[in-house]
């Protein structure tokens, strides 16, 4: 378990096992009542795998150090592919029905209907977004996650969700911006794509305590809905900015914003552990991943692949 807690994991490693381990973790959660997840937070953690967002962010990265362009038929390629040697859990049904039911990344691609996808706004691929962050130019941040968002989600809170994530990593890898200090680095980016996401951010960023009303609005007796992105991207702003530093509280606090718990931790976990040490707590899941197919060590791999090709601007 102590190579899991190394400082020489590079931070792709870091961020890949930040992710799978936050995903893994968080599903045990997933949509239980508040009460629940209160009563189950301090007992052992079960030993669970990751699911689909950890799958998807691994597709992503194996696109970005293959050499290939970032294209939407590219990106699709890689998602089939990664699904079809190792299915995991937590698909929506629509995008099992895309993965299961297309020979070809043309067939993905058309497998919505346009305006089906024009109005889907769930976190499906806001998930995804944070290997992104690593391209060391920030307009090729929100061009490739502007893209890799709308090939499956094209409403404006999930594609400004899946952008703001993507540059939420581009800061923290490539400049090491404090947590409390990103949202005003990207603002104005976000507001270039969607004007009426940014007092509701401005709002979340801002908070020094989780306030269960400001993040969750009409939620606030669920949790994290995952039918709404601007939802998630405010969850993980207030998160990071009052927990960044400290990742086991980070974890505890994704969990008790309940719903959506394991997408809320695979995200907010990956963000702090590109420059961070992987908890305690979370070191024996990652030590029962390491064995399976694509598990602990083969993120590990492709996490440091990624960090070799798109080295930190600031290393």
């Amino acid at each position: 378990m102590e190579n899991y807690r190394n400082i020489l994991l590079s931070p792709g490693a870091r961020m890949m096992l930040g992710i799978a381990a936050g995903d893994a973790y968080g599903r045990r959660f997933e949509d239980l009542p508040f009460t629940e997840i209160q009563r189950l937070i301090d007992q052992e953690p079960v030993r669970g795998a990751y699911t689909d967002d950890t799958q998807q962010a691994l597709a992503v990265v194996e696109l970005m150090v293959s050499g290939l362009p970032f294209t939407p038929v590219t990106l699709s390629e890689s998602l089939l592919a990664v699904y079809r040697r190792d299915s995991r859990d937590g698909y929506s049904p629509v995008t099992r029905r895309m993965l299961e039911q297309s020979p070809d990344a043309t067939t993905f691609l058309r497998a919505i209907p346009a305006e089906e996808r024009l109005a889907r706004k769930t976190d499906g691929a806001a998930m995804r977004a944070l290997p992104i962050g690593f391209y060391p130019d920030l307009k090729e941040v929100i061009t490739c996650s502007y893209q890799s968002a709308v090939i499956t989600h094209g409403h404006p809170d999930a594609y400004t969700a899946t952008v703001s994530i993507a540059c939420i990593a581009h800061e923290r890898y490539h400049h090491q911006t404090p947590f409390r200090e990103i949202w005003r680095r990207i603002r104005g980016e976000i507001a270039d794509l969607n004007q009426e996401i940014i007092p509701y951010c401005d709002a979340c960023a801002d908070l020094t305590t989780p306030d269960r009303k400001t993040i969750l609005e009409g939620h606030a007796g669920y949790g994290v809905p995952y039918t709404e992105s601007r939802i998630l991207l405010g969850a993980v702003l207030a998160l990071l900015a009052q927990f960044g530093g400290c990742p086991e509280r980070l974890l505890r606090e994704a969990v008790l914003m309940g719903g959506d718990t394991d997408t809320t931790a695979a995200i907010v976990l990956g963000a702090a552990l590109i420059h961070g040490d992987i908890p305690e707590i979370l070191a024996g899941l990652l030590e029962h991943m390491k064995d399976e197919p694509f598990g602990s060590l083969y993120l590990t791999m492709k996490g440091d692949r990624l960090s070799s090709r798109y080295p930190s601007l600031i290393a």
